[in-house]
């Protein structure tokens, strides 16, 4: 039998440093105050925007995929030898 809601999403975050000019953290900071939002909200909207609206960049991730990513071997005794 289904439940009646859906599982809440939990996306996984990472952390990310970057270093700006004075001035635009400023306006961040303004801005997320006129939002009443903290920053990390603020910044992952702003990104997810200009990801969303650049229409080259759209085009140039069709172009460079993300390749599969291969599983990692739990240790190194069960990924194989690298001969040289």
């Amino acid at each position: 039998m289904a439940p009646y809601m859906s599982k809440q999403m939990k996306p996984i975050r990472e952390r990310v440093e970057a270093k700006l000019d004075r001035e635009l953290i400023t306006q961040l900071e303004r801005y997320c105050e006129y939002l009443e939002s903290d920053r990390d909200y603020v910044i992952a909207q702003a990104l997810a925007i200009a990801f969303r609206k650049d229409k080259a960049f759209r085009a140039w991730l069709l172009k460079h995929p993300v390749p599969l990513a291969i599983p990692q071997a739990a240790d190194a005794s069960t990924s194989p030898a690298i001969k040289s």
